[in-house]
């Protein structure tokens, strides 16, 4: 489950920085809220590819016989 927190995070972050970033760039002028706006669209980008690609690797234990799809922990 939590690879659906993490597509879900990255969405809800994208789409807030996303917005945030149209409204800073429709003003003169370029500066330091612009680079942490961008920054803030790459963490989103990060955690969604990253939850996909979790969902990816459950998935494919799942179809290959682990009926959790949690790998095992070894001590």
């Amino acid at each position: 489950m939590k690879h659906h927190i993490m597509i879900a995070l990255g969405l809800l972050l994208g789409l807030t920085f996303a917005l945030r970033l149209a409204r800073a760039i429709l003003t003169p002028g370029l500066g330091i809220a612009e680079v942490y706006l961008a920054g803030g669209l790459v963490l989103s980008v990060w955690l969604i590819i990253g939850g996909l690609a979790e969902w990816r690797h459950v998935r494919a234990n799942r179809t290959s016989g682990d009926e959790t799809g949690e790998d095992e922990v070894q001590s």
